[in-house]
């Protein structure tokens, strides 16, 4: 017997969150973090914000690395989760667009790709534009993106098993270009007792080329550096790959860069 239910399950998606994201290698995205902050950051400070914190795996890593974090997310279960992971942190509930800080951290990362959560894209210009105001003179945002030319056909697939449950996880994005909207689709196959549910949603998320994003960053005030979407290395991006990692710093004041 199968039952299939519409809808809702991101409402609900703290209690998967961590099942989708089984294969994501935080201890990895975290020394990556530390490498990049050390290389281009110039704020001189370790005070850390993850926009779109989910379940607190990635500040709970910060925090081990010596961080004061601090994480943002719109939904208070996945930060009453956080709380549970990693209680040393500064737990902000909202939306990335209307993150209100002023020269507070050294460093904000988004990744996952969370940061095209901001929809449409003139709220993703008020995300970078709140996050440029959030860092201190010298500080970095962090964050993964894929060109709206690389979207389909990706599709990533987990399992996990709860008790005698056994869990599929599905994840991927459709662009019915052209246009700024991608769509998440996310699902979830719960095989039990020889009965299978499944629960099936999708999100809204904005689609834009990597020439937009860099004059979206740029008209912010940042100065943005590409680099390929690895996390085992720091490599400038090839201008090929359609995933990259882009480093936006918050140039220091002119006086201040001059003696430094």
């Amino acid at each position: 017997m199968t039952t299939s239910t519409a809808g809702h399950l991101y409402a609900d998606l703290s209690r998967y969150y961590d099942g989708f994201c089984a294969g994501v290698d935080y201890a990895g995205q975290a020394d990556f973090l530390l490498r990049a902050h050390g290389c281009f950051g110039e704020s001189g400070g370790r005070d850390y914000l993850d926009l779109g914190c989910g379940t607190g795996a990635l500040l709970a890593h910060l925090h081990r690395r010596g961080f004061t974090v601090s994480g943002l997310d719109y939904s208070r279960d996945m930060l009453d989760a956080a709380a549970r992971r990693c209680p040393q942190a500064a737990l902000l509930h909202g939306d990335m667009a209307a993150l209100d800080a002023v020269d507070r951290y050294d460093l904000i990362s988004s990744l996952l790709y969370s940061l095209h959560y901001s929809h449409p894209l003139a709220v993703l210009s008020e995300t970078l534009r709140r996050a440029f105001r959030a860092l201190k003179p010298g500080g970095m945002l962090l964050f993964d993106a894929v060109d709206k030319r690389g979207l389909q056909g990706r599709e990533v697939v987990s399992q996990g098993q709860e008790g005698d449950a056994t869990f599929t996880y599905r994840s991927g994005w459709v662009y019915p270009e052209p246009g700024e909207t991608m769509e998440l689709r996310v699902s979830i196959r719960r095989e039990q007792d020889g009965e299978t549910t499944e629960w099936h949603d999708r999100h809204a998320m904005t689609a834009l080329t990597f020439d937009d994003l860099r004059a979206r960053l740029e008209a912010c005030g940042f100065d943005p550096v590409f680099l390929e979407r690895d996390f085992s290395t720091l490599r400038r991006w090839d201008g090929q790959s359609l995933n990259v990692l882009v480093a936006a710093l918050k140039p220091l004041p002119a006086h201040t860069a001059a003696t430094a």
